[in-house]
């Protein structure tokens, strides 16, 4: 387990923990940045944005706190976070397919 921003470049990982406040995690949430989500790190580089790109649910009740809205978010598109945001999102690389 590791912060997002400190993910390689390419790599696939899986959301397992936010660790921030209610209104951030609120905002994470409308991204369909939540635990159990499948993201693909496109740029992360030192102390500087990090842009992913959100590919999808690992199961289909990922968020249960939320209603269904927020277990859409973002899907297939890419999302630029800046690095203290990133860091605050814990990750862990999963195998490609």
């Amino acid at each position: 387990m590791m912060p997002l921003a400190y993910a390689r470049n390419g790599a696939l990982v899986r959301v397992v923990g936010i660790k921030a406040g209610k209104g951030l995690c609120r905002r994470l949430h409308e991204l369909g940045i939540i635990e159990g989500k499948m993201l693909r790190v496109v740029k992360s580089q030192g102390p500087g944005p990090v842009i992913i790109e959100v590919v999808g649910d690992s199961s289909p009740n990922a968020c249960r706190k939320h209603p269904s809205f927020f277990n859409r978010g973002v899907v297939g598109g890419r999302l630029l976070l800046g690095f203290g945001v990133a860091k605050k999102i814990m990750v862990e690389e999963v195998l490609a397919p």
